[in-house]
């Protein structure tokens, strides 16, 4: 299916939700995320009230508000794709402010993930930046780096070899290592149903921002499913950077026995760090010989 100039949309809230037809949260999509709008109006019969139905640029569906959102036209996104540089949250909020200093008031606040469009360089170690919703402001450079994930299946006539095609940007051992460090990056960060941003991330979407957040768009859910990078590969090849899938789960694997989840689990309902070892911190007998999988993207 072709998308039409306007049918794309832009998330301008800070954060938002994806809702199933019967309003159970399915997704959450952040600041300037790109969405496709697939049909009008709510099937009949849902739950979904005034949401509208769209896909992610990673092709996951769902419903929502639409006052989370603008029109952005086809041009404008192939814009960002071939010249104009995105840059992307790295630490787990983010405050833009209106003036290159810590005194400077602030705009809005955004979470690790979200895509502002970088304006130019500014002094103090600051970059002028402008979020989704229009404002421009200033960011530290270090808490932002430049976009590597692509809006490509929304370019592509959302065809869905694409996910398939990605290639990495660099070699396979620095990829893992960065992959863990962003996995790393939400130690702490609250376990949240159907989220993935600093305000609170589920296990599969702990796995797929750290997968995002270096240039690789994996599927959302706690399974492997066709068409998308990751396979399956035996239990004795896992390396730090795979996956590990349990009923209704997946973890990343860090190697040496221990691995890194988002679990609702009451004891740590967050992310922390696990292992497969009795005896070890973070050990979970609930989880021991259950692993129904172990997924890679890398051959």
């Amino acid at each position: 299916m072709q998308l039409g100039t306007d049918a794309a949309y832009i998330t301008t809230a800070p954060q938002a939700f994806l809702y199933e037809k019967d309003g159970t949260v399915a997704d959450e999509v952040l600041s300037g995320w790109i969405l496709q709008r697939l049909s009008d109006e709510p099937e009949n019969g849902s739950d979904a009230g005034s949401r509208i139905l769209v896909q992610t640029h990673y092709g996951y569906r769902g419903y929502i508000d639409p006052a989370a959102l603008r029109p952005i036209a086809l041009d404008d996104i192939r814009r960002r794709k071939e010249g104009e540089q995105t840059m992307v949250v790295t630490k787990q909020f983010a405050d833009l402010l209106s003036q290159p200093r810590v005194q400077g008031q602030i705009l809005t606040t955004l979470s690790i993930g979200s895509f502002l469009q970088l304006i130019k360089p500014a002094e103090h170690g600051y970059l002028l930046v402008e979020a989704a919703d229009g404002q421009r402001g200033y960011m530290p450079a270090s808490s932002l780096s430049v976009r590597t994930d692509s809006d490509g299946y929304f370019l592509c006539g959302c065809d869905p070899s694409w996910f398939s095609s990605q290639k990495p940007s660099c070699d396979q051992e620095t990829l893992r290592q960065r992959i863990v460090r962003s996995a790393e990056s939400y130690l702490g960060v609250q376990y949240r149903w159907g989220g993935h941003s600093g305000s609170g991330t589920d296990c599969s979407g702990l796995t797929f921002m750290s997968y995002l957040m270096n240039g690789i768009l994996i599927y959302r859910d706690a399974e492997i499913h066709d068409g998308y990078p990751v396979h399956e590969i035996s239990w004795a090849d896992k390396k730090p950077a795979d996956l590990l899938y349990f009923p209704g789960h997946v973890a990343m694997y860090l190697g040496h026995g221990r691995y890194l989840h988002s679990t609702g689990f009451a004891r740590d309902f967050g992310c922390v760090y696990g292992s497969l070892t009795e005896g070890e911190t973070g050990y979970r007998p609930d989880l021991d010989g259950r692993c129904t999988a172990v997924g890679s993207i890398f051959s």
